[in-house]
């Protein structure tokens, strides 16, 4: 259930910005969304960001609200955050030259920082790699909503035509939805060393051929079959499934039951040469686009009076089936969703290559995103962001 909460911006916040105001700094918004290069972004909401990334004009009060149409903003401290530590973590990020090329922190549901580098701006849909899976995992909660897939428990081959399989036994028969979702398929798909992803032959001819989900489900079991395995490939069987079972393209049943109900426009999502929807990477979309997907799951599934997602499906996707064994300094594994505990706090995330990562922090209503070409989120969460709540 949606908690309604005000919180009201105290007489000396209110004194501090119009302090602010005396000295010489601007209110008066466009509303309109300008370059990241310039001094001062001015947000749709008609808040005022400075060049640190930081919002700093808070609204009247704080009140929940859905943002399909856009986010609101308001300044850290009216969320109780600091805003001199998120300050000196964008200071820290350009002083260390780290490729940032989006940072969107949201605290109760509001924009308290947002930030962009490079060629990106809040408008350009930038690459999230592997944090398709995630989105693939609520797809999987929309379909099971509405009946299409009759449980994670239903065999995958119930989905699937098995000419195109071969080596196909009784493992291979046994396996359900959620032995994919979990990334416990037991068949062999080399993608992941300790020291990161490599692409091997394998790989090659996985996303080079003509059937991948049936090449995937043509693999040989691991030495180790109940072992987790980080695996594009289970992922790529789980949009075939889906697809199979809607009877639509992926990238359309999401745009049709996912995508318009939460106001997300203009994804990017690739088709292999089956036509199926890659379901394990290749979307492009807007860190914004990519935070209401967290907010959609912070609110167990519901958003405005609908019920996307299955009542417990989020509680049921963040449970962990299985342990990742500190690849990507992850401690276990859900539906699609990295586990990990930072400062003391459960978090879920999707995470994807080069940097890009959505977390979800439920205990502290807080959703950060991440875009870049080479960056690590869990020091900025641990160091700044985190601590900023906790002062």
């Amino acid at each position: 259930m949606k908690t309604w909460k005000v919180i009201l911006v105290t007489t000396l916040l209110i004194g501090l910005l119009m302090a602010c105001s005396e000295q010489g700094l601007d209110k008066e918004g466009s509303g309109s969304p300008t370059s990241s290069g310039d001094s001062i972004s001015e947000k749709v909401s008609g808040e005022i960001e400075d060049e640190s990334g930081v919002v700093r004009e808070a609204v009247p009060e704080i009140l929940s609200y859905w943002p399909t149409e856009a986010w609101q903003t308001t300044t850290p401290e009216s969320v109780g955050m600091s805003s001199t530590l998120l300050r000196n973590m964008f200071l820290h990020i350009e002083e260390e030259n780290i490729p940032m090329e989006g940072m969107l922190i949201i605290k109760d549901g509001y924009i308290v920082s947002e930030k962009y580098g490079g060629d990106f701006d809040e408008e350009t849909p930038h690459p999230i790699y592997s944090v398709t899976k995630s989105i693939t995992s609520a797809l999987v909660g929309v379909a099971v909503q509405q009946g299409a897939i009759e449980s994670v428990e239903s065999k995958a081959l119930s989905y699937l035509t098995s000419e195109n399989i071969t080596n196909l036994d009784q493992w291979k028969r046994n396996l359900t939805i959620q032995d994919f979702l979990t990334m416990k398929s037991g068949l062999d798909f080399p993608e992941q060393t300790e020291k990161g992803f490599y692409q091997s032959d394998t790989w090659k001819e996985f996303m080079e051929g003509t059937d991948p989900a049936s090449f995937i489900m043509s693999r040989p079991l691991s030495e180790d079959p109940g072992r987790w395995n980080y695996s594009t490939g289970d992922a790529r069987v789980v949009s075939k499934i889906l697809q199979e079972a809607t009877g639509t393209k992926l990238s359309e049943y999401a745009e049709q039951n996912l995508f318009s109900h939460l106001g997300i426009s203009n994804v990017e999502w690739p088709t292999d040469r089956s036509g199926t929807s890659f379901g394990g990477t290749g979307v492009k979309m807007k860190p914004r686009d990519i935070a209401k997907i967290g907010y959609l799951y912070l609110e167990e599934g519901k958003w405005e009076e609908k019920q996307v997602l299955p009542e417990g499906w989020v509680q049921k996707s963040i449970q962990p089936y299985g342990n990742t064994n500190g690849n990507f300094d992850g401690g276990h594994y859900g539906y699609f969703f990295w586990l990990k505990s930072i400062n003391g706090y459960e978090t879920y995330r999707g995470m994807g290559l080069y940097g890009q990562y959505l977390v979800v922090v439920p205990e502290l209503d807080l959703i950060v995103v991440q875009t870049s070409s080479g960056m690590d989120v869990d020091p900025l969460l641990e160091e700044y962001v985190i601590p900023s709540i906790e002062s």
